[in-house]
């Protein structure tokens, strides 16, 4: 058996009481983070980087942004110096970030000077040489139509590829960032709680998981005084699923058919909580099941139990899905796999590394992932449990705290 908590079947929760703190990420956790990546920095010989992708400017300063077309980039410097290039819509929220030494402006993208000039200004005011510049890209990532210069194109020279720099050191999550990710599975399971109570037949998915997403949201909003998403895309609180034949896609689209005895229902749960993030999924029955649907069920559980089993400090990333392939051709549904077991998960979704053949990372103490093999049938549908799972110093352990097995999972017709 995988060493996960013993779940309680699926029930109402009585309200919490409000609390008056929750887990967030310190300022001086930040600049430790930069000091970090500052020293790697000047390992390598280089005199200043420059990070363009959104979620590393997260991870280094807890400047959570919306991208757009306009660029906005975070500048490393000697001497611990950092800075922001924004545009005048983030201006006051850029200033706003602590241990940030200069924060510079240009109005609007495109503009009469493009935004990247001053990139390369702010680079040439600290003296970086272009070809001892580091960058995670050469120049800001195409994104909402943007078009513009590469970093190369005005500093003479292509930078040196630096993005191993802050990422080697996302896979490791300190302790506030797991217990950021715990909070976040602890509400993705009271949400998909309520909404699994809520399914009823003869309704659309929208109509069983809109309310419940929402209750739990305003429980969230009362309970941590205080929190906000962190991300913008999102009230900071998911809960919903797929049924029917769409599941038999692994991204599978809601369709709003209307929930109907004998449907297979694969459901997502998750919660923002200081910009981590968590992913609970589970398949569940509508009704009595089929004896097609009892064994493609278990030969799902045993693909995901088995790579729990795997996973462990030291361990190939590739030998937990290599284990459940092998399960998998023994069970007879290799050729029902459509993706790799899992991913890690933190800031973003899907983050490196991954629970893939084709991934030569070890798995490490710290590194969170989701572990989620599943199993797709045409006519059937899909099978898919996704739990978020640590690696501790002697294993691992199951942070999404809900019941993976058949019987706790059938809705009444």
């Amino acid at each position: 058996m995988p060493p996960t908590r013993k779940a309680a079947a699926p029930k109402a929760r009585a309200k919490k009481k409000p609390t008056s703190s929750f887990p967030q990420v310190a300022a001086e956790e930040f600049a430790a983070r930069r000091e970090a990546v500052g020293a790697g920095v000047e390992a390598a010989g280089l005199d200043a980087l420059a990070v363009f992708y959104p979620a590393r400017i997260a991870y280094l300063t807890g400047f959570h942004h919306i991208p757009t077309e306009r660029p906005i980039v975070l500048i490393l410097g000697p001497d611990g110096y950092s800075a922001l290039v924004v545009p005048a819509v983030e201006k006051e929220h850029a200033e706003s970030v602590p241990g940030i030494d200069h924060v510079g402006v240009y109005f609007e993208y495109p503009g009469a000077v493009h935004p990247m000039e001053l990139v390369a200004a702010n680079l040439a005011d600290i003296n970086a040489r272009p070809k001892r510049t580091g960058a995670d890209h050469d120049g800001y990532v195409p994104y909402w139509g943007y078009r513009g210069p590469r970093l190369s194109d005005l500093t003479g020279a292509r930078p040196v590829d630096a993005e191993m720099l802050v990422e080697s050191l996302r896979r490791m999550k300190s302790a506030t960032e797991i217990a950021c990710i715990q909070l976040s599975c602890d509400w993705a399971a009271r949400a998909h709680r309520r909404m699994q109570g809520a399914i009823r037949t003869g309704k659309t998915e929208m109509e069983c998981y809109v309310p419940a997403a929402t209750e739990t949201l305003f429980e969230m909003v009362a309970e941590m005084p205080g929190w906000r998403p962190r991300g913008y895309s999102t009230t900071g609180l998911q809960a919903m699923f797929v049924g029917g034949r769409s599941t038999a896609m692994p991204h599978g689209f809601v369709k709003g058919h209307g929930i109907a005895a004998g449907d297979v229902l694969v459901s997502g749960a998750g919660a923002d909580i200081d910009g981590y993030h968590s992913e609970l999924e589970r398949t569940m029955i509508v009704g009595t099941p089929t004896a097609e649907q009892e064994r493609a069920f278990a030969a799902m559980l045993a693909l995901q139990s088995r790579a729990i089993e795997v996973m462990a400090p030291g361990v190939p990333a590739g030998e937990v899905e290599l284990a459940c392939v092998q399960l998998a051709r023994e069970l007879g549904v290799e050729g029902s796999i459509r993706h790799h077991v899992g991913h890690s998960i933190g800031l973003e979704g899907h983050e490196a590394p991954f629970l893939d053949r084709g991934d030569d990372a070890v798995l490490e103490p710290g590194m969170v992932f989701t572990v989620e093999p599943g199993v797709y049938f045409k006519e059937l549908g899909g099978f898919r449990h996704s739990d978020t799972v640590v690696i501790t110093e002697d294993g691992c352990r199951v942070m999404t705290d809900y019941p993976r097995d058949l019987k706790d999972l059938i809705i009444s017709a």
